[in-house]
């Protein structure tokens, strides 16, 4: 699965930094499939759109990925928010909640 989203991505969107984080051990009843990932996605392919439509590019770029997946998180950014701010804020480990 995260072979797959890496490819996806790559094709789709120019990253000129791409992180691919596996959530899912984090989430309360993970049975060791990926259900729940974080998407680093920093490309100037963003310049100019607004967060809604970063996101409607990357899920795009996703393809029939998305319907595999149980949640998606997506920091995106472009080239020179990265290098003015490369922080996003870390999803929650569910799983210690419980």
């Amino acid at each position: 699965m995260i072979e797959s989203i890496n490819k996806n991505l790559s094709q789709n969107i120019k990253c000129n930094h791409l992180e691919i984080v596996d959530e899912s051990p984090n989430h309360g009843g993970y049975r060791g499939s990926v259900s729940h990932v974080k998407l680093i996605v920093v490309s100037d392919d963003f310049d100019g759109l607004n967060l809604i439509k970063r996101h409607q590019l990357v899920y795009k770029a996703l393809e029939n990925l998305v319907s595999e997946i149980h949640a998606i998180s997506i920091v995106s950014k472009t080239v020179d928010e990265w290098k003015e701010s490369p922080d996003f804020i870390p999803s929650p480990d569910c799983a210690k909640n419980k």
